[in-house]
């Protein structure tokens, strides 16, 4: 469907934590990583681009981590903790 409607590339498959980021991957294959969502394609798309919402993580963070940083509940209001987080 993805490449019937011209789409190239898709941004809806969050990754859970890790050490190292994952980078851009195509939908010829199976996803790479552990699906967080639920929602992953389990067929591939081949020609189409998966940019990957990478998990923000922090220990201590109430929920451990969040892929959207506009929902990420933060509790340190000093400028400099942010800045590290």
């Amino acid at each position: 469907v993805l490449e019937e409607f011209g789409f190239i590339y898709d941004s809806s498959v969050g990754v859970p934590a890790l050490p190292i980021p994952v980078w851009p991957y195509t939908l010829d294959y199976k996803i790479p990583h552990e699906c967080k969502s639920g929602t992953c394609p389990t067929k591939s798309f081949p020609g189409v681009w998966e940019v990957p919402l990478n998990a923000h993580f922090v220990e201590g963070f109430e929920g451990g981590h969040c892929p959207y940083l506009d929902q990420c509940v933060l509790h340190n209001h000093d400028p400099n903790e942010v800045f590290g987080w």
